[in-house]
């Protein structure tokens, strides 16, 4: 019997804990209910950003919302920081559970971004999120210029005709080409 009253009392001190951390209460990170996976934010625009716990104590005061973009490393999963912006807003974790960013204009669209609070004792990611902006450069490759090589003129045939290569750049090169074994036959003929 004390066996199993022992068993009982320790499942249910592990159900506690269980309960506690899903909930976070041990964390001391946020959890946020916007932005989420399904949110897209437009650039230009104010936005909300909201969370369902209170903070640990040691969060006094305003803290920074900061945007980070997933970059190509990892498939996007490496997270930095979105260049040359400080924040788009603060928070008050410990008075409220909502605060308005202001996202700035030249944000460029992509299905990436995150938002990150500098939290204690641990900091606090949302999902990546969506948001519309201006749409990303295309990356072009630049063809190579068309090069039409001067007509080889010869004997006996040796590069007759013009070489012209569209778009490969080779087109010299075989003229070149042409042109030297005419060079060499006319000069091998000369010492032999």
């Amino acid at each position: 019997m004390k066996s199993t009253t022992a068993l009982l009392s320790v499942l249910a001190a592990s159900a506690s804990v269980v309960l506690a951390q899903s909930l976070g209460a041990d964390e001391g990170r946020l959890y946020y209910t916007a932005p989420t996976s399904a949110t897209t934010w437009t650039a230009g625009t104010n936005a909300t950003v909201s969370w369902s716990n209170v903070c640990k104590d040691v969060n006094t005061g305003n803290l920074d919302i900061v945007l980070y973009i997933g970059t190509g490393a990892a498939n996007g999963t490496e997270q930095v920081r979105v260049p040359n912006l400080s924040s788009i807003g603060t928070l008050n974790c410990l008075k409220s559970k909502s605060a308005i960013v202001s996202l700035p204009a030249n944000l460029t669209t992509s299905n990436r971004y995150a938002i990150h609070v500098d939290t204690e004792p641990l900091q606090s990611y949302s999902s990546p999120f969506t948001i519309k902006g201006i749409d990303p450069p295309v990356t072009t490759t630049a063809l190579p210029p068309t090069t039409t090589g001067p007509a080889a003129t010869g004997s006996a045939g040796a590069g007759a005709g013009a070489s012209t290569t569209a778009g490969n750049g080779a087109g010299s090169l075989k003229t070149l080409g042409a042109s030297a074994a005419v060079l060499a036959a006319t000069i091998g003929a000369f010492f032999f």
